[in-house]
């Protein structure tokens, strides 16, 4: 079935073309004063408006030209060299052409992003330009260009999908087993998992100066300047980094760069942030520091120690009531208060939670077992972190509805061992993942219908 598709879309094209052609010769004899060049000419110009067919979809020279320019674009923002033309629309092209490929199979297998999730993404992409909500981003990006918000909507929400489909893809094709974990923590390799690793937040504030030109001291005094703004902004502890770079491009054309780069040894990092990252203490940032492309701000966001990792624990359990169809959240908030002054009075918290609570955990008395950090959302975490054990909390709100909590115990675990397994695991992954990429996108190309029209 697929092959004649393909095969009834490429005839039908050529009856486009056709058709197009024997218009423009009819023409020609109509008005007897139209050679046979420009019959070709104007044959070519039809042809000029699809650069390839992708299974069912015909991408335009329009569309490429547009693609073309954005890439330059951002390249020029970012001081990068910008390749030559046809080297240029050659590699553009073959992205779109994956690209369109990777849609068709979300497609056909019905996948879709969710609201809530597309919201997030775009509420991400509407802080990072200084606005406070996505219908101020989009009264702006509507006011610019009518129809901008619902396209930027929809590039986002493929752009989720065809990350999803690529994730899923990969986790089907890289299988770690314990035996190749194994094997890595017996090799060389494994010594990098003794030493520290750091968490660097690295903001690059690049020169205005062209690709390949030297920068003159008003370049370099300028974004020395935007980048001591940003020095002193992140000082915050909570800094809102995000918020932080999108006032500082404000007024500055060239784009900024960075953000958190994960954890690194100190081998892996640049020269430049290796030297200033190890004199650094969690949260502490760096003088703006000048380098040859631009000038980069450090922040130490986290730092692992290599050998023993020891983390700490709360064996905790909790009581949830949520709002539901037949709980509003006013009778919700009302019947924790209830709840709340039944355990202020002595009763015992397993019975309350097993009679309660609207959670999994309700049948084991509320149990949660021992919680690391890092495994609750936010709120449930800073609450659980300042109470003490054997004591509960008052209640409290998260997007699940409404808590209490009791911290039965709290301890010092040492996961050393899983933490180096982990570790591995995620190096052998992060080393496989590519080729297993590369490999699946050429497989789908192979089974998909591509035509290039030269």
């Amino acid at each position: 079935m697929r092959i004649f598709n393909q095969q009834f879309l490429y005839v039908a094209m050529l009856s486009v073309f056709a058709l197009a052609s024997q218009n423009a010769m009819a023409e020609t004899i109509n008005s007897d004063q139209t050679t046979d060049k420009q019959v070709v000419k104007a044959t070519d110009k039809t042809l000029d408006g699809v650069i390839a067919v992708v299974n069912d979809t015909a991408i335009l020279n329009s569309e490429l030209d547009n693609a073309v320019a954005m890439v330059a674009s951002q390249l020029k923002a970012e001081n990068k060299a910008i390749p030559p033309a046809n080297q240029m629309y050659s590699q553009v092209l073959n992205q779109m052409i994956s690209r369109q490929i990777q849609l068709d199979l979300i497609k056909k297998q019905g996948f879709s992003v969710s609201e809530n999730e597309l919201n997030v993404a775009l509420s991400h992409i509407a802080k990072q330009n200084g606005m406070s909500s996505l219908t101020a981003f989009q009264q702006k990006l509507d006011s610019e260009k009518a129809g901008s918000y619902k396209a930027l909507r929809q590039q986002v929400s493929e752009d989720l999908a065809i990350q999803t489909l690529q994730q899923q893809q990969i986790a089907r094709r890289v299988k770690i087993s314990e035996q190749d974990v194994d094997a890595f923590l017996k090799s060389p390799e494994s010594s990098a998992l003794e030493q520290s690793q750091y968490r660097p937040l690295h903001i690059r504030v690049p020169f205005t100066s062209k690709a390949g030109e030297t920068p003159t001291e008003r370049q370099k005094q300028s974004a020395m300047t935007v980048a001591e703004k940003i020095a002193q902004a992140l000082q915050a502890e909570n800094a809102n980094v995000e918020q932080i770079v999108a006032n500082a491009q404000k007024g500055y054309t060239t784009q900024i760069q960075g953000g958190d780069v994960g954890y690194h040894t100190v081998k892996e990092l640049p020269t430049d942030i290796a030297q200033h990252i190890t004199s650094l203490n969690i949260g502490q940032v760096s003088k703006p520091l000048l380098t040859e492309q631009g000038v980069d701000v450090v922040k130490l966001l986290d730092k692992k120690d290599g050998g023993q990792h020891i983390i700490d624990q709360w064996q905790t359990r909790h009581i949830l009531i949520s709002p539901s169809t037949t709980v509003s959240a006013e009778l919700a908030k009302q019947q924790i208060e209830a709840i709340y002054q039944q355990l202020l009075k002595g009763a015992d918290f397993a019975t309350l939670a097993a009679t309660y609570s609207k959670d999994g955990s309700a049948s084991n008395g509320g149990s949660l077992g021992w919680v690391s950090e890092g495994e609750m959302v936010p709120a449930f975490e800073a609450m659980m972190k300042k109470t003490e054990a054997n004591d509960f909390s008052i209640p409290f709100q998260t997007q699940f509805g409404w808590h209490i909590l009791k911290v039965d115990a709290k301890r010092k675990q040492d996961v050393t061992d899983t933490y180096r397994r982990n570790v591995a695991r995620e190096v052998l992954y992060q080393r496989l993942a590519p080729q297993a990429l590369e490999d699946w996108l050429q497989e789908l190309r192979a089974q998909s219908y591509v035509k290039i029209l030269q």
